[in-house]
């Protein structure tokens, strides 16, 4: 199983912590290969918000180049995992300006037909409160994205470090850890034909929203023609694993 886990922050703090247990807890059938990388090191800038991505291509970015790895490990990963703590409410800064890089590819864009193959996880921990609403920024993001499912994990650790949770609340993350393992393993070992109601209720309101409006943006418009989306669902459309921008 390729796993690529995307770290809001610079430093493996409690959230990281919670994620590797959720991965040492995976079924022993499968072997987890596995790629890191931290959102502040892939985008040390800010989305300026150019729109070079939504009307010229992805590739025109200022910021594209520093990426190019990071592509390919979500196009490759068969799980994709977004983590991040809770800062004042919501996702890292870090993680906010790595999401919005990665607009181009919601739903209401362009969707890379290999996400909807795909599992997503976010992971959210926080010192106390705001872990609904940055574990929705996170799920809505792998939703659009075109994920096949989402699975989440959030727990409130009490503490700055992983050396400060308690025992208490490191049992917790061990019961939690290794249910959101099972349901993950369960829908890789057996997997469903087509994505859960959510994604393919999001895909049904774009397809019949543009059907028709190359105006609103030409190059969407092309992709989808493309791609076969107007005719076909992405789930339903053979396409080989690995590919970088089919």
């Amino acid at each position: 199983m390729n796993i690529v886990i995307i770290h809001g922050t610079y430093h493996k703090g409690s959230t990281a912590y919670c994620a590797d247990q959720i991965i040492k807890q995976l079924d022993p059938k499968i072997i987890p290969n596995v790629q890191t990388f931290m959102a502040p090191v892939v985008y040390p800038s800010l989305c300026v918000g150019c729109f070079k991505c939504i009307v010229e291509s992805e590739e025109h970015c200022p910021h594209n180049k520093q990426s190019i790895a990071l592509k390919q490990a979500i196009v490759d990963a068969d799980l994709v995992v977004l983590t991040s703590p809770v800062y004042v409410f919501d996702v890292s800064g870090s993680m906010k300006n790595l999401l919005d890089h990665f607009g181009y590819q919601w739903m209401s864009h362009r969707p890379k037909q290999t996400m909807f193959t795909k599992l997503g996880l976010s992971v959210v921990t926080a010192a106390g409160a705001g872990l609904s609403s940055t574990e929705k920024t996170l799920k809505t993001n792998l939703r659009w994205w075109g994920m096949k499912k989402v699975f989440g994990f959030k727990q409130a650790v009490m503490s700055k470090s992983v050396n400060e949770i308690s025992p208490e609340v490191l049992s917790k993350i061990d019961v939690q850890a290794k249910k959101v393992a099972k349901k993950i393993s369960n829908a890789y070992l057996k997997p469903q034909s087509k994505p859960e109601f959510l994604t393919r209720f999001y895909f049904g309101i774009m397809r019949m929203g543009k059907k028709g409006h190359p105006e609103w943006n030409e190059l969407d418009h092309a992709y989808w023609i493309k791609h076969g989306y107007f005719n076909q669902k992405p789930w339903e459309i053979r396409v080989s694993h690995g590919t970088m921008n089919p």
